[in-house]
């Protein structure tokens, strides 16, 4: 499978870290790129994309810079998940943030409770783990997500009933 991994990322204070794996294998760890790519035999069956984002320090959150760093656009085998009309197969993933001591007492002083995971969610703005599950082969997966009850035989031919049938057969000269 080809994966590739768009980000966008505020390096204002400074480029920030990442670590990508795929079933914890680690395919990058270190400072984040505008873009990866990815070459991975992978087995039929269930898997686990993560994105891993930490050392941010909590000085480095201002009012005006606070975008880290935002997964822009995921393709598996040059398919663009978030391109699928009606289907923006990364909003499954969830980011589990970890929050600074100091941002949980200023949120629950305000009466705030602090979500466990957020979901949809491409911004990586705390320290956290973004984590995507996901099947091989990738278009079997995608399919399967955008139609997850498979083929609807009820809104076919298969259900038509006979005299409806007799009808169709009778315009086109079937009954030979």
């Amino acid at each position: 499978m080809q994966l590739s991994i768009d980000f966008d990322y505020n390096d204002f204070f400074a480029v920030p870290d990442i670590k990508i794996s795929l079933d914890n294998l680690c395919l990058h760890h270190g400072k984040v790129n505008e873009h990866f790519e990815f070459d991975i035999d992978l087995e039929d069956g269930p898997h686990q994309l993560t994105i891993d984002h930490h050392g941010k320090k909590i000085d480095w959150t201002t009012d005006d810079q606070d975008h880290h760093v935002f997964i822009k656009k995921i393709c598996f085998d040059q398919i663009d998940l978030d391109q699928i009309d009606y289907c923006k197969l990364t909003h499954l993933g969830r980011f589990y943030p970890e929050y600074e001591s100091s941002y949980q007492a200023s949120c629950h002083a305000r009466g705030l409770e602090l979500p466990e995971f957020i979901c949809p969610n491409h911004y990586l703005g705390h320290n956290g783990c973004w984590k995507l599950d996901f099947e091989s082969p990738g278009l079997l997966w995608i399919i399967t997500q955008q139609n997850p009850s498979g083929m609807h035989l009820e809104d076919t031919i298969f259900s038509t009933s006979g005299h409806v049938l007799q009808e169709i057969k009778d315009f086109f000269k079937l009954n030979v």
